[in-house]
């Protein structure tokens, strides 16, 4: 009895000790008779491993399966549990391959990057453009960086460079603070060009108004399907963002008029676009976008390549710190009466002198800009309540062509406006073999002849910043102003820029046409004034965007339509201007 129980002892505990790796075999290694645990691979084509009980084994080669993506180890079937390497067997254990089909696995990716749940990210990108048509060749580049974070009081901030003659020299910046976001812009001098707020909710964490679009947004429906390529984890996207998007975004950023009107004539079938992303582990790598055009006329390619530099930590961000911005309505109003003031004092100094160039243009989609420009200079001399004047302006304009206002005798002239010592106005028509002088009699005194051209920033009564740089013994005020003001400028222009100064034309023509004001939308405005030795030294004004207008009476351009505007102003102070008097007879103000 005391055998048989010695026995039925012995059993039990080494059916125990079996247990403990799932009924797994013992292994004689001489000695000692080792224990073993079997490790089944589920899902994927693998061979069972028997390992010693207690022992540890390295993540093995990731599995592969037609037309999936490995997703990673779990230690169940619902793949709630991922596998953690080095994997320690106590017992008899199944692993779990998880696969996703390509589409599933780069929207995995994507959440595992930039996903609402991702604490922090931060990626580089670039922008790089050249186009090729006849003998010319241009070139473009962007640099730039974005950096989200969900610690400290900015949680978004992306700034990027752009240099080269395709692109708008200059720099970006976006700053998210709460749910305000704030956009700004500078020139290739770094000063401000332009400046803007807008409110944002909690999910903006990245600028997708990129060529990244299909990264940071695409839906279920824009994401059509995605299919491996014959580089390592590297796959391409197929969206519903098609050829026509890419040229319409690309026109935007470039700086070429000539440029943008090819590519946005070249057929469809002839623009070669793609998407592509590398993910591996189960975040994206890098995402790239290509745009080719080579027909036998124009050659263009655009690529985009955004690379992320780190996934999943979170640090406080320092952006760029902008001195001597004026953003607040106070702080404004301070600062453009501050410029107004150096304007005032010029404009009533006894003696004073200015160059100017104004050029213009309206462009119609398929058709050649109206271009026109007016230079010259604008000396004074104010003597109590009589302003003496000498304006000497030449007039450039295709107003003058076949296709517009041929016909009215609208043509191309040198001209001087002057008021001689004794008081009597002339005009000057300046021409090769003998100039042709007349007396205006009897003459209206206007703001135009005494201040010609100057009274430009007195148009305006609404501006969104101003920024004061100083350097040495030079002041710069950049002033942004509100695009629903810039149909004043235009308006004012338009009867400013007198294309028919000696009265000849028998139809009235403007240089930006019989424009609607609602129509305007600028892309672009601001104005620069710059203060040296403690007074005016120039003030110069840019503008471009589109508009609806028509040129009555013209002969192809009487119906209102879309069309793009462009401004550029400038006005320099001149040294002659200082000890400038009235000439006493015409001959003499020739």
């Amino acid at each position: 009895m005391k055998k048989n129980f010695l026995f039925l002892l012995t059993t039990v505990l080494a059916l125990l000790l079996l247990a403990s790796c799932g009924g797994a075999a013992k292994t004689d290694t001489g000695d000692n008779t080792a224990e073993t645990c079997t490790i089944v691979f589920s899902g994927a084509d693998m061979r069972d491993q028997v390992l010693e009980k207690g022992s540890s084994f390295q993540q093995p080669a990731d599995p592969t399966k037609a037309n999936h993506i490995f997703g990673g180890w779990y230690t169940d079937a619902a793949f709630s549990t991922k596998a953690t390497f080095p994997f320690t067997v106590n017992q008899n254990t199944t692993l779990y391959a998880q696969f996703y089909d390509y589409k599933t696995a780069f929207q995995q990716a994507r959440e595992n990057t930039i996903g609402s749940s991702v604490a922090g990210f931060d990626y580089d990108y670039t922008l790089t453009a050249t186009a090729a048509y006849g003998a010319v060749s241009l070139s473009g580049k962007t640099d730039g960086n974005s950096i989200y974070s969900n610690t400290g009081d900015v949680s978004f901030y992306d700034a990027h460079t752009n240099s080269g003659i395709l692109f708008y020299d200059g720099s970006k910046y976006q700053i998210r603070r709460a749910n305000t976001l704030q956009k700004i812009s500078l020139d290739e001098n770094d000063l401000l060009r332009d400046y803007s707020v807008e409110e944002v909710d909690d999910s903006y964490r990245f600028d997708s108004s990129s060529f990244a679009k299909a990264l940071f947004e695409y839906d279920e429906s824009q994401l059509k399907s995605i299919e491996p390529t014959s580089v390592p984890n590297e796959y391409r996207l197929n969206t519903s963002f098609n050829a026509s998007a890419g040229i319409a975004m690309a026109s935007k950023i470039l700086n070429s008029a000539a440029v943008k009107k090819l590519i946005e004539n070249i057929p469809e079938n002839n623009v070669d676009t793609g998407m592509y992303v590398t993910f591996s582990n189960g975040t994206i790598k890098t995402y790239r976008y290509e745009m080719k055009i080579n027909v036998s006329s124009v050659q263009f390619h655009l690529a985009y390549l955004l690379t992320f530099q780190n996934t999943g930590t979170a640090s406080p961000i320092s952006p760029r710190v902008f001195t001597g911005l004026a953003l607040t309505p106070g702080e404004v109003e301070t600062s453009v009466t501050e410029v107004t003031r150096y304007l005032n004092t010029f404009i009533s100094n006894e003696h004073s002198g200015y160059d100017f160039t104004v050029k213009t243009g309206v462009g119609y989609p398929s058709k050649n800009s109206i271009n026109a420009t007016f230079q010259g200079s604008a000396f004074r001399k104010i003597d109590g309540d009589t302003v003496y004047f000498h304006n000497d302006i030449e007039i450039d304009s295709d107003l003058k062509n076949a296709d517009i206002y041929k016909a009215a005798e609208i043509s191309d002239v040198h001209v001087k406006r002057t008021r001689l010592s004794n008081g009597d106005v002339y005009i000057i028509e300046k021409k090769l073999l003998a100039d042709k002088t007349t007396l205006i009699n009897p003459y209206q005194v206007n703001q135009t002849d005494s201040r010609y051209l100057f009274d430009i920033f007195n148009q305006l009564e609404q501006f969104t910043f101003v920024q004061k740089v100083e350097k040495e013994d030079t002041v710069t005020y950049s002033v942004g102003v509100k695009n629903a003001e810039i149909a004043k400028i235009l308006t004012w222009l338009n009867g400013e820029l007198d294309l028919d100064p000696l009265g000849s034309a028998t139809a009235k023509a403007h240089v930006f046409g019989e424009f609607e004001a609602a129509s305007v939308v600028p892309d672009e405005a601001k104005f620069t004034v710059i203060i040296k030795n403690g007074s005016l030294y120039s003030v110069s004004f840019t503008s471009d965007g589109d508009l609806t207008t028509s040129f009555a009476n013209s002969r192809d351009f009487t119906a209102a339509a879309s069309a793009n505007y462009s401004l550029d102003y400038s006005l320099k102070v001149n040294n002659a201007g200082d000890s400038f008097e009235p000439f006493e007879t015409v001959n003499k103000a020739k």
